[in-house]
């Protein structure tokens, strides 16, 4: 079974593309472990390793958009985003209209919140590779988070038409039909897929997200325990946790299940909307555990009340209200 989370095929092997002769000195060993782990893109180290190929001499200069590829896949996934950004910009920059690149370019805005920049790579990736189905899926995503729905539908439709298998395009879909108040249809596919067999962590988690958005929370926190422990590193499930529990009015639950978000890996199904609910709930949870700053009240003119910024964590958002409400 394909697991639905790993964007780590997007990272480019190294090793086959060193200039003949480079394992012939004495530092073949330490060469060689630079660039597994540059291949891996795992994090700081790999984002190290990778400069140290790239400086070595050994990698042809018209292979550097790999080196940097990879470098910033590992930048990415060390929290050091705009260090990615700057080297998805040098991969385009030495091979423009890199595909991948522009996937992981607009990957990396979406990261930063420029979703504008982000659907003008993946429009451009699309345009490019019209067989792409990874390209609309990640589009769908972002097309979601605009709350352009039948846009993101269509192309997880024409996703479908190229991976007809892929288990993560009908999860996105069962997610965003609720987004869209279909939310009978969302619960029948959802449904529909774990029946069918794929019983998998990000499965549970978005029948979860669905009863969750009908308000029934019990039925939200049994299955989000189930995708937990299935996977306790899925991101989007301990977000969600964070959100049931924050409507069950336990803010001290909530606030551990928001922080361990924060120390968990940055790829994953959902796991950009994730990070972003989870940050807005821990802001959320630091301003309402010390007094009120100015920019957090403010007195409404015509009504004469005071106002307070609240976190709402069925939809992730924060609005004003009437302090004592």
């Amino acid at each position: 079974m394909q697991h639905p989370t790993r964007l780590s095929w997007y990272v480019i092997t190294v090793a086959a593309l060193i200039l003949p002769g480079a394992f012939s000195s004495p530092s073949v060993a330490g060469m060689r472990q630079d660039l597994n782990s540059c291949t891996a893109a795992q994090g700081a180290a790999s984002a190290a390793a990778c400069t140290r190929v790239m400086n070595s001499g050994r990698l042809p200069r018209a292979q550097f958009y790999i080196g940097y590829f990879n470098r910033g896949s590992a930048y990415r996934r060390a929290g050091d985003t705009n260090r990615a950004l700057a080297d998805f910009n040098r991969v385009l920059k030495r091979k423009p209209g890199f595909v991948r690149g522009h996937i992981m370019r607009a990957v990396t805005y979406d990261d930063l919140g420029d979703r504008a920049k982000a659907l003008a790579d993946l429009n451009e990736a699309v345009r490019r590779d019209g067989k792409s189905w990874s390209a609309l899926f990640i589009r769908a995503t972002v097309l979601r988070a605009e709350k352009r729905y039948d846009d993101a539908l269509d192309d997880l439709r024409k996703a479908s038409k190229l991976k007809p298998d892929k288990v993560k395009l009908r999860l996105l879909r069962a997610l965003i039909l609720a987004d869209r108040g279909d939310v009978a249809e969302a619960r029948d596919e959802i449904n529909d897929v774990i029946t069918e067999g794929n019983g998998i962590p990000e499965a549970f988690y978005v029948r979860a997200e669905i009863a969750f958005a009908e308000n029934r929370l019990d039925a939200a926190r049994t299955d989000v325990d189930k995708a937990i422990k299935r996977a306790p590193k899925l991101v989007a499930a301990h977000a969600l946790k964070g959100r049931i529990l924050d409507a069950r009015g336990d803010a001290a639950g909530a606030k551990e299940a928001y922080r361990k978000v924060r120390d968990l890996p940055v790829d994953g199904f959902e796991v950009r909307p994730a990070r972003r609910l989870a940050t807005a709930g821990l802001s959320t949870a630091a301003a309402s555990s010390k007094p009120a700053k100015t920019s957090d009240v403010a007195l409404n003119a015509s009504t004469g009340k005071v106002e307070c910024k609240r976190f709402l964590p069925a939809t992730g958002t924060i609005i004003t209200a009437d302090c004592d409400d």
